[in-house]
């Protein structure tokens, strides 16, 4: 069957290996923010997937114009599709529910501008399709059975049943929020990026809501966790999140600039760095940084792996550059709630 999912923009590679790896998938092709895979996996085990936001069982891929036409374009490709029954098939199995009646919504999403319509427009367009196709079914504002969605992005239509729900992006362990929190998906991404391996030290020195943490648990083995931040509240609020899941951890308060650890003591480490646009002017955080890159170059293994993420790209740089053992393997960017940001992915040289 054929899927295709929501991601972080800049992540898509990602999250393409990682369907790959869990699902046995076929690559289909990417846009930004979309990956498109085949498997024949069970429809239940996508839901089971860490990188993505969204999965959907796809209906219908093509070309609409930006003219008028455009509407009965989508409204057509919707209706004819020979993939709808498959897709409202793979939703039973992902999502079973007993019910006497299939009620259904429509999501219009669009990606660019010149259209010669409105979003609301495409909305009825796409409702009159499945009502034409499916003339049973009930259609709903709100709180309905199926969700049709159907997103335009550059001159193309994508239109797919919706499998998961808001848990996938937002998870269910964050009962504690502090400010500037990372999404449970980035964060997998960056776990991911980290290359982890079952033997790991691993460590987030500015750990927030626990994010990071609780992310490295649900992916895998490892030999402990360690995470800390400088705001008792946010120490707080990892513990809260964490639970009595993921041990051996060890949660503190410390300064990520004076970390009470030992000299190549960490296998990895993965941090979202506090951005100038959200904490403040970028030259004010220049010793946290400063003082960050000299830690994780203290504590970090040869051959160790260090991610991560900012909005100050030159800064961090610049912070590291002074450590000629670590250097830069990748930088790409990342959208993450409409900012720019950067990942930045480092390796310490191993000892010959």
């Amino acid at each position: 069957m054929q899927f295709y999912a929501f991601v972080a923009p800049g992540l898509e590679n990602i999250a393409q290996r990682e369907i790959a790896a869990r699902l046995e998938a076929e690559r289909q092709g990417q846009r930004r923010g979309v990956v498109f895979f085949a498997t024949d996996a069970l429809p239940q085990d996508l839901l089971g997937l860490g990188t993505t936001e969204d999965v959907f069982a796809l209906v219908a891929r093509g070309p609409v114009s930006t003219a008028r036409e455009g509407l009965d374009q989508a409204g057509a490709l919707v209706a004819e599709s020979p993939l709808f029954e498959d897709a409202v098939g793979a939703h039973r199995r992902a999502r079973p529910k007993r019910i006497k009646r299939i009620t259904y919504r429509i999501v219009a999403q669009r990606r660019g501008g010149q259209q010669r319509y409105v979003r609301q427009e495409m909305r009825r367009a796409l409702q009159q399709a499945v009502a034409w196709r499916f003339p049973r079914w009930k259609h709903m504002a709100e709180q309905a059975l199926l969700e049709v969605w159907g997103l335009e992005a550059a001159g193309e239509l994508i239109c797919g049943v919706r499998l998961s729900d808001e848990t996938m992006r937002h998870r269910t362990y964050k009962v504690a929020q502090v400010e500037a929190s990372l999404r449970p998906t980035v964060a997998r991404a960056l776990v991911m990026l980290s290359e982890p391996a079952d033997g790991d030290v691993f460590l987030d020195p500015m750990c927030g809501a626990g994010t990071i943490l609780i992310e490295r648990g649900m992916h895998g083995r490892y030999a402990q966790l360690l995470g800390g931040d400088i705001r008792p509240e946010a120490v707080a609020a990892t513990r809260t999140n964490v639970g009595p899941r993921y041990k051996p951890i060890d949660i503190r308060q410390w300064d990520a600039r004076d970390l009470p650890l030992d000299d190549g003591s960490v296998d990895r480490v993965v941090c979202n760095l506090p951005f100038g646009k959200k904490i403040g002017a970028p030259q004010a955080l220049r010793p946290l940084y400063e003082g960050f890159a000299s830690e994780v170059a203290r504590v970090l293994k040869a051959g160790g792996v260090a991610v991560c993420l900012t909005s100050e790209r030159t800064l961090l740089a610049e912070a590291f550059g002074a450590w000629p053992d670590l250097y830069m393997e990748r930088v790409f960017p990342v959208e993450v709630l409409g900012q720019q940001t950067f990942c930045c992915k480092l390796k310490k040289l191993a000892e010959y």
